[in-house]
């Protein structure tokens, strides 16, 4: 008698996988990569192969392979590109057994770049995280001298009193070195970490940046030249009040919603980057008045810009049923 197929619920599918739940629904809506039958109830179930599918998928673009560049691929072209892996990696191997490497020690402030230096560090066996932290003060506090190699750090805007004082943590617990990913500074400032044990990476940074800041320095990008465009600048006007928190926007960027939109996320995302700029126009060094004026209008330019996202933000919010 023919043996009878057997199927399984997303639950047990992600947990054979190691893919969420959520990305396995976002990889059947947008790249049709399986198609799981529907129970009587309307839930999905997945066969055998669907499930031998996502694993092999899971393998290539965990190794750095977009989902898009994979997803129509057949099950023989997919073991074909799981082998050549497996073949480089272990040609690697090979290449690279003469050497020792240490593990380096890692120290974590920022909740953003967590999740993707975490991916990175989980990959890599002489990577390990030794400690998560809220500031550099509370790592300081932390470690003893010698206790940390690297320490990430996640900065909105950087200036020159911030590298200065990671400089001083570095050299109190004798860290080797520090990669800060930040989303907004000046040229100066970036142009200061050269021939320095402290790397700057504009964020937002995905797993390959991460990887490359730790096998070489990276080189700040210049700031872009003048076009020679004039605008005439109106600074009038109340700053408005934010509506939500920097605690709020986190606490909303890692909602998992149970229905298909995701608004509330990109928005949180969107909101902190506007924040981040409208700290940097705020603290901009003013070398005359004309520099006062522009910063002084980007700072209110960006600050109604955000108060509106914000409302956005609520009023999705509110149509989504979500407590704020």
């Amino acid at each position: 008698m023919p043996t009878k197929e057997q199927f399984y619920e997303i639950s047990a599918v992600a947990r054979m996988t190691g893919l969420s739940s959520h990305v396995l629904r976002v990889w059947e809506r947008r790249y049709s990569v399986v198609e799981p039958r529907r129970s009587d109830s309307k839930r999905r179930q997945y066969a055998q192969g669907d499930v031998d599918r996502l694993i092999l998928l899971k393998r290539l673009v965990d190794n750095g392979h977009a989902i898009g560049s994979v997803a129509e691929l057949s099950m023989d072209q997919l073991n074909d590109r799981v082998s050549h892996l497996e073949e480089s990696k272990a040609s690697e191997t090979a290449n690279s057994a003469h050497l020792t490497k240490s593990v380096q020690r890692i120290g974590l402030i920022g909740t953003m770049i967590r999740q993707t230096v975490r991916e990175v560090a989980d990959g890599a066996p002489f990577l390990r995280i030794v400690g998560e932290f809220e500031n550099v003060e509370e790592l300081q506090d932390t470690f003893q001298a010698g206790a940390v190699d690297i320490i990430f750090l996640e900065k909105d805007t950087l200036f020159f009193e911030d590298l200065n004082a990671l400089q001083s943590v570095i050299d109190k617990i004798e860290a080797e070195r520090a990669i800060v990913i930040y989303r907004f500074a000046e040229s100066r400032v970036l142009d200061s970490t050269a021939g320095t044990n402290i790397t700057a990476l504009r964020g937002p940074i995905e797993t390959a940046g991460i990887k490359l800041a730790l096998g070489a320095l990276s080189q700040p990008m210049p700031a872009p030249e003048s076009d020679g465009m004039e605008f005439e600048l109106e600074s009038s006007g109340d700053i408005p009040a934010r509506m939500f928190s920097s605690e709020d926007l986190v606490r909303i960027s890692k909602i998992s919603p149970s229905q298909q939109c995701e608004c509330p996320r990109h928005l949180a995302t969107i909101l902190r980057s506007l924040i981040a700029f409208e700290e940097y126009s705020e603290k901009c060094e003013n070398q005359n008045v004309e520099d006062a004026e522009l910063h002084g209008f980007l700072h209110l330019t960006t600050a109604q810009c955000r108060y509106d996202m914000e409302k956005a933000l609520a009023k999705v919010l509110t149509h989504e049923g979500i407590p704020y």
